[in-house]
């Protein structure tokens, strides 16, 4: 989920705050395997505030494309092992357990400087609204 001011594929926001798989200045972008998990992600990190409008984009990674899997590791460890597969360009995506879930689904991060990124396409982005019932105590 994103705001339309920026792309799906927009690494700002890694360059100014680091997250659990990379730190700070390293351009990654991150996805969710579902829907319903970017909402809960994007729940998460606004931190109890409420959101403003998002929308949603669907990408597909290709079959054949290699993806990196990581095992739960707590951080700082994550944040270097995604800082050496970025700089390694191992593949153009990593996946990575969820603690939102309890580490039972997985996010995506991606490196949009591997060549392999160029097959990732993406659909054009949807407004997203959010059920209201999820700010009920603002």
């Amino acid at each position: 989920m994103h705001s339309r001011s920026h792309g799906a594929f927009d690494t700002k926001g890694s360059t100014l705050q680091a997250g659990r798989w990379h730190s700070i200045g390293t351009r990654v972008v991150y996805a969710a395997e579902h829907v319903s998990l970017a909402v809960l992600e994007t729940l998460i990190h606004a931190g109890g505030k409420k959101i403003p409008p998002r929308v949603i984009t669907q990408i597909s990674v290709p079959d054949d494309l290699p993806i990196e899997r990581a095992a739960w590791m707590e951080m700082p460890h994550s944040q270097a092992f995604g800082d050496d597969w970025f700089r390694e360009q191992r593949t153009a995506v990593l996946s990575v357990p969820s603690i939102a879930v309890n580490k039972l689904e997985r996010n995506y991060v991606l490196n949009p400087y591997h060549p392999g990124f160029r097959q990732i396409t993406q659909e054009e982005p949807e407004d997203f609204v959010f059920d209201p019932r999820f700010f009920l105590h603002f």
